[in-house]
C-alpha cells in the first residue's frame, strides 16, 4: 500500500519518503487550479510510452494499468501497487473532482505519472529502487501573460539526499559531487563491506582489503592523503556520529537503503571535526513490507577460498536473515548477519556477527525513527602475518622453506614450502619467504555498537525541524599497528601501543530548515544548527613511544639485533572525556529551478581533548547551474570547503596513539584540508549519465610518527641507545586530480565505470620536521590511478553480474626487506633513522580483483547464487609485500523471502 498524505487529516506525514521533501512544499496558493473535466473516454495511448530509456529507474518499469472513472488518488494509489512501488504525496494537492479511465497496455511508470499530473506543480523525485515522492515543481513559465507551472520529466539530479542537505533536498541544486550507492545495487553484486562498497562505486575513494587479523578499515585514498596512516570519511549510521570510522567495515546490503558520499572537505560546514576528507551516511532501511504486511528474507552462501601460505583451503561462509513488518508509515525491520573466514594463513581466522534493528512511527506532522547497530568482530591474529610477534622477521636461511610457527603453546611446525607449491601450482615470492608468526591466544577483538533515533517535525509547510541523538562506541583489544608505514608497525613497541582502548560518544544534534518564496521563481532555503558531542575515551597499553634497547651495537642486551623489539616500558591507562560544540549556519539560493548558489560555515569548539582548547571556522561556498534541454540535463557546479582533523582524534588512539604521546599533542596542530571541486554532469535521458569532477586541495600539518635514535649514559657510565617515535607535523600535502563515472542502461544490461587519477605530493616542510619526506615526493600508499568496472545483466530467471577494481602505481615501504634489516644483527639502528627510511622505498605497480556472480530464480522468491572474488587470484602486493589477503574464493549460496 503506498505511503500518502491521509486527506481526512491534513498535514499527517507517513513514510520515509514524505518526511525528507516535505519541505520542498509550497504554500497552496501557489498552485493552478486542477482541471475539473470529467474524462469522456479511457485513454489508451501515453505519448512516449515506448521509450522506457526516458525515466530514472524505478520509473522505468513496464506495467499494464486498467482503472475506470476513479479519482486520481485512486488511480495514483493503484500505479503503486501495480509497479511495486513505495509513492509518497500530499492527498491535500491531489485533486478531489477529477477522475480518469486509463486501459494501458506495457507502459513506463513514469508516462502513467506524467498523465496523472499533466497541468499540476507536481513531478516525481526518486529516492531509492522502489521509492517515488510525488512533490511540487517550481518550474515556472509565462504563458498567455500569468505564470503556470510546467512539470518536466524526472531526472537523477531530482533524487532526494539527506547527506548534502541536513532534512534531505533534491540532488539538483547540490554544489559539489555527492554519490548515491543503491542497497539493492550491493545485494547484486555480493558487496559485504563499506570498503569494497566505496571501491566499487565511487571514484577517488580507494580502501585497501583487510587481511585476516585486521579488523579495522585502511583507506588509501581519499582524493589523495589527509593524514598518515588514520585517513577515513566521516561516517554517520542514520544521522548518527561514529566515533571511530575506521571501526565500521560491515554492511548487511539487505538492510541498506543506500550509502550517500561527500567527497573532499566542502561536507565540514555542515558536519564539522573529522569530515576533513569527506562524509558517508549509512542510511537503513524503513520502507516496510510489501502490501503493509511482514517479509523474511534468508541469504546463506558457503564456499572455499584458496592460498598459497598454509597447508589447506580455508572454509568461508556468510549467512544473513532480516524481518520486517508495516508499512512505509509504521515499521519494524530486525536483521542478523553471521560469517567467518578460515585461516588462509595458519592461525589468522576471523569471526564476525552484526545484529540491528530499526523502527519507524508516523503520526500526524512528526515522525519518530529508532536504530540500534552491534558489530562483533574477532581474529586470531593479532601482527603482521609475515612477521613474528617479536617485531624481528626470522627469514630461513634456506629459501626453499617456509618456516610457519603458531604460537599457542600447544605445537610448532615447520612446512616445506615445495610441498606448497606442488599443491598450489606456483611459489611464494622470495621477498614472503620468512617466518610467518601469529598468537592465536591473543586475537583481535573489536565490539562496536551505536543506539539513537531522530524525531522530524514539521509544523507547517515552510519549516522542518530534526532533532538526532544517539550514542556510538567501541571496545577494542590487540589491534596491531601494522597497518601504519615504516618499521615502528613492525615493533612489539608499536604494537603493544593500541592493544587495549574504549571510547564512547554522545551526540545530539538539532537542525531547522526553513524555505521562503523570496521573488518570483526564487526559493531561500536556510539552515540552522545546534551539535553537542560528549565523548569518554580509554587507552590502556603502551604507547608509540617506546623505548627497545639495543646495548651498545646491534648485538647489545637488546638480543639478536632486536633493534626495535626489545623491552617496552609499560604506560598506565588513561581516561579522559571532552566535549565538542558546533554551530552552523547554511543558505542556497535556486531561482528558476536552474541558478543555485549556496554558502555556509561552521563554528566548533573542542575542549578537554588536549591542554588547550581547539576552536575552527569551517567555510563552504559553492555554486550550480542546470538546464534541461530535452531529454538531456547538464549540470555544471564548482564548491571551496575547510575541513579539520584535531590532533586528537579517535581513528589514532584505536590504531597506533598510545597514552605516552598525549602530553606532546598540544604543540601540534589540527590536521587541515582546504580545497576546490569543479565538475559537469551530463544526463542523456534516464539510462545514461556521465560526472567528471576536478579537485584542487591542499593539506597541511599532517601528523607522522618520525623514528629517531636516542643515546643515554646509565649509571655506571654505560652508553645505551633506543629508538623512539615522536609525532610530528610533516607540512603541507598537494591533492590534485580528476574524477570520472558513467552510467548507462541498455535494455537488460547495465555498465558503470569509475575513473580517479591522482597526484598527491609534499609541497613544504614544517620547521623541525625531521622525517624520511621531502619536498616534492608522492605520498606514500596514495595510488595515482583507481578503476573500478560493473556490470549487470537480466534475462528471464537469470542474472549475471560482475566487477573489477585496479589500483595502480603509487609509493610505499618495502616492508619485506626492512623485516630482513631487522634481522641483521649487522645493521647500525640508525639504518631505520629518519630520513634513512628512504632506502626502503619502493614503486608498487598495481593490482586487480575480479568478481563475478550469477543467480538462478528456481521458483517464486527462491534463487540459486553462484560467486566468485578475487578471481585472479592476488594474495599479496597491496599495499604492500609483507600484507596477506585471502584468494581467489568460489561460493554457492540461496537466497529466498517469505
Amino acid at each position: 500500500m503506498p505511503a500518502s498524505f491521509d486527506s481526512r487529516r491534513p498535514g499527517r506525514l507517513a513514510g520515509a519518503a514524505a518526511s525528507l521533501v516535505a519541505g520542498l512544499l509550497l504554500p497552496a496558493s501557489a498552485f493552478a487550479a486542477w482541471p475539473s473535466t470529467v474524462e469522456p473516454a479511457c485513454t489508451t495511448s501515453v505519448p512516449s510510452a515506448d521509450r522506457a530509456s526516458l525515466w530514472a529507474p524505478p520509473l522505468d518499469r513496464v506495467i499494464t494499468l486498467r482503472v475506470t472513472d476513479v479519482s486520481v488518488r485512486d488511480a495514483v494509489d493503484r500505479l503503486a501497487s501495480v509497479a511495486h512501488l513505495e509513492l509518497s504525496y500530499s492527498a491535500d494537492l491531489l485533486p478531489a473532482d477529477r477522475r480518469v479511465c486509463l486501459a494501458l497496455e506495457r507502459v513506463p511508470v513514469g508516462a502513467v505519472l506524467d498523465l496523472l499530473l499533466e497541468g499540476s506543480a507536481l513531478r516525481p523525485i526518486v529516492l531509492g529502487s522502489t521509492q517515488v515522492v510525488l512533490a511540487p515543481s517550481r518550474i515556472t513559465a509565462t504563458r498567455a501573460g500569468s505564470e503556470v507551472p510546467i512539470s518536466r520529466r524526472s531526472s537523477v539530479l531530482d533524487r532526494v539526499v539527506v547527506t548534502g542537505s541536513p532534512d534531505g533536498a533534491a540532488q539538483r541544486g547540490s554544489p559539489y559531487a555527492l554519490n548515491v550507492v543503491d542497497g539493492a545495487q550491493l545485494a547484486e553484486h555480493g558487496v559485504g563491506t563499506l570498503g569494497e562498497a566505496l571501491d566499487l562505486s565511487v571514484p577517488g575513494v580507494w580502501t585497501w582489503t583487510a587481511a585476516a587479523g585486521s579488523l579495522t578499515a585502511r583507506y588509501g585514498s581519499i582524493r589523495g592523503a589527509s593524514s598518515f596512516g588514520v585517513s577515513a570519511p566521516k561516517i554517520y549510521l542514520d544521522g548518527i556520529e561514529v566515533a571511530n570510522p575506521l571501526l565500521v567495515t560491515q554492511l548487511d546490503p539487505s538492510r541498506v537503503a543506500r550509502v550517500e558520499v561527500i567527497r573532499g572537505p566542502q561536507g565540514a560546514a555542515l558536519y564539522g571535526a573529522d569530515a576533513i576528507s569527506g562524509v558517508v551516511n549509512i542510511l537503513t532501511r524503513h520502507d516496510g513490507a510489501p502490501q503493509g504486511r511482514q517479509q523474511t528474507q534468508l541469504s546463506t552462501s558457503a564456499g572455499i577460498s584458496a592460498t598459497a601460505y598454509a597447508t589447506r583451503d580455508p572454509f568461508v561462509q556468510e549467512h544473513s536473515l532480516s524481518y520486517r513488518r508495516g508499512s512505509a508509515s509504521r515499521n519494524l525491520g530486525l536483521g542478523v548477519n553471521v560469517g567467518t573466514v578460515g585461516a588462509y594463513v595458519p592461525g589468522a581466522s576471523e569471526r564476525r556477527l552484526l545484529l540491528d534493528a530499526d523502527a519507524r512511527f508516523s503520526r500526524q506532522q512528526t515522525i519518530f525513527t529508532g536504530m540500534a547497530r552491534l558489530s562483533l568482530m574477532r581474529a586470531n591474529a593479532s601482527t603482521s602475518l609475515l612477521l613474528s610477534t617479536d617485531g624481528v622477521s626470522t627469514f630461513s636461511a634456506q629459501p626453499s622453506a617456509l618456516m610457519v610457527t603458531v604460537n599457542d603453546g600447544a605445537f610448532r611446525r615447520a612446512v616445506s614450502a615445495g610441498a606448497i607449491d606442488s599443491m598450489r601450482g606456483g611459489a611464494p615470492r622470495d621477498s614472503l619467504r620468512g617466518a610467518v608468526s601469529v598468537d592465536s591466544a591473543n586475537g583481535q577483538q573489536v565490539a562496536q555498537y551505536t543506539v539513537g533515533g531522530s524525531v522530524a517535525f514539521m509544523p507547517n509547510l515552510r519549516w522542518t525541524h530534526t532533532l538526532i541523538g544517539g550514542v556510538d562506541g567501541y571496545r577494542l583489544q590487540g589491534l596491531s599497528a601494522f597497518a601504519l608505514a615504516g618499521p615502528q608497525s613492525l615493533s612489539n613497541a608499536a604494537q603493544a601501543g593500541s592493544g587495549e582502548g574504549a571510547a564512547d560518544r554522545a551526540s545530539l544534534r538539532w537542525r531547522s530548515v526553513g524555505r521562503y518564496d523570496i521573488a518570483p521563481a526564487t526559493l531561500l532555503t536556510t539552515t540552522f544548527a545546534v551539535e553537542q558531542a560528549f565523548t569518554h575515551e580509554v587507552v590502556g597499553g603502551a604507547g608509540v613511544i617506546a623505548t627497545a634497547g639495543v646495548g651498545s651495537g646491534p648485538n647489545g642486551p637488546g638480543g639478536n639485533g632486536a633493534l626495535l623489539g626489545g623491552p617496552v616500558a609499560r604506560v598506565r591507562e588513561s581516561s579522559t572525556s571532552y566535549g565538542t560544540t558546533g554551530v552552523s549556519a547554511q543558505a542556497q539560493v535556486a531561482w528558476q529551478d536552474r541558478w543555485f548558489a549556496s554558502a555556509g560555515v561552521r563554528a566548533e569548539r573542542i575542549g578537554g581533548a588536549t591542554l588547550n582548547t581547539q576552536q575552527s571556522l569551517l567555510p563552504m561556498l559553492g555554486a550550480a547551474y542546470v538546464r534541461d534541454v530535452g531529454d538531456v540535463v547538464v549540470k555544471v557546479r564548482g564548491a571551496f570547503g575547510t575541513g579539520i582533523r584535531p590532533a586528537r582524534a579517535l581513528t589514532r588512539s584505536s590504531s597506533w596513539l598510545g597514552p605516552g604521546q598525549y602530553a606532546s599533542l598540544s604543540s601540534l596542530e589540527p590536521e587541515r584540508q582546504t580545497g576546490t571541486e569543479a565538475g559537469v554532469d551530463l544526463l542523456l535521458g534516464a539510462r545514461t549519465a556521465l560526472h567528471v569532477t576536478r579537485f584542487d586541495q591542499r593539506a597541511s600539518g599532517l601528523i607522522q610518527p618520525v623514528s629517531s635514535l636516542v643515546t643515554t649514559v646509565s649509571g655506571n657510565g654505560r652508553l645505551s641507545r633506543s629508538m623512539t617515535y615522536t609525532l610530528q607535523n610533516v607540512g603541507a600535502i598537494d591533492n590534485h586530480g580528476w574524477e570520472l563515472e558513467a552510467t548507462t542502461r541498455v535494455q537488460r544490461l547495465s555498465l558503470a565505470a569509475a575513473v580517479a587519477l591522482v597526484d598527491s605530493r609534499v609541497a613544504q616542510l614544517a620547521s623541525g620536521y625531521r622525517g624520511d619526506m621531502r619536498v616534492g615526493d608522492r605520498m606514500l600508499d596514495v595510488p595515482s590511478n583507481t578503476v573500478s568496472l560493473t556490470a549487470a545483466y537480466t534475462s528471464g530467471r537469470w542474472s549475471v553480474a560482475g566487477t573489477a577494481i585496479r589500483a595502480a602505481d603509487w609509493i610505499g615501504y618495502d616492508r619485506a626487506g626492512i623485516g630482513s634489516a631487522l634481522a641483521d644483527s649487522a645493521l647500525s639502528p640508525r639504518e631505520f633513522e629518519g630520513a634513512n627510511l628512504r632506502r626502503y622505498w619502493m614503486t608498487y605497480a598495481g593490482i586487480t580483483r575480479v568478481r563475478a556472480s550469477t543467480s538462478f530464480r528456481v521458483r517464486g522468491d527462491l534463487s540459486v547464487l553462484v560467486g566468485g572474488d578475487n578471481l585472479l587470484n592476488v594474495q599479496t602486493g597491496a599495499p604492500d609485500n609483507a600484507t596477506v589477503i585471502s584468494g581467489r574464493t568460489l561460493t554457492l549460496g540461496l537466497r529466498t523471502s517469505f
